[in-house]
């Protein structure tokens, strides 16, 4: 984080638990908290100032996300490059009748084709020619949870505590 916002963040978090320690009533009225908290803290000043940095941030990764699709067009493009420059040089050693060529640079063989398996109908496939992926779903298991049916191997859990963040 840059600004020193982290540390201004850490100081605003002293301010706070020392303004609640004098004042340990401010926990039993929270309009009178959130309004301490605004009068005599920089809590809203930093918190702006983290926004800033998230808001940064995410438009960095968006940024970063659309480089790397373009990106990965550009690497397609010089894949199927290659893979036309690779079928030229086998055409001409062909023509040329050539199965092995030395270069300085490389040697260049043609290799007798292999045998290789192209699957048909996997559904055909007998029993120990395939492989079957369990994988939980897990919306049907919440649902069963919550109805009070009892799954081996699942529980519901209760997540971390989230933050929303509203900027329209």
């Amino acid at each position: 984080m840059g600004s020193f916002v982290f540390e201004d963040a850490m100081a605003v978090r002293t301010q706070i638990l020392a303004l609640i320690v004098a004042y340990p009533e401010l926990e039993e009225d929270a309009t009178l908290l959130a309004d301490s908290l605004e009068g005599e803290t920089d809590l809203h000043r930093v918190l702006e100032r983290l926004l800033g940095e998230r808001r940064e941030a995410e438009t960095m990764a968006s940024a970063i996300k659309e480089r790397e699709g373009d990106m990965q067009e550009r690497r397609k493009r010089f894949e199927r490059k290659s893979a036309g420059v690779k079928k030229i040089i086998l055409q001409l050693m062909e023509a040329a009748q050539q199965e092995k060529i030395t270069l300085p640079e490389a040697t260049l063989s043609i290799t007798k084709p292999r045998v290789s398996v192209d699957v048909t109908d996997l559904d055909a496939l007998p029993q120990g020619f395939f492989k079957t992926e369990r994988k939980a779903l897990t919306a049907e298991i919440k649902t069963a949870l919550e109805s009070g049916n009892a799954i081996p191997g699942a529980q519901l859990v209760m997540g971390d505590v989230g933050l929303t963040v509203r900027v329209k």
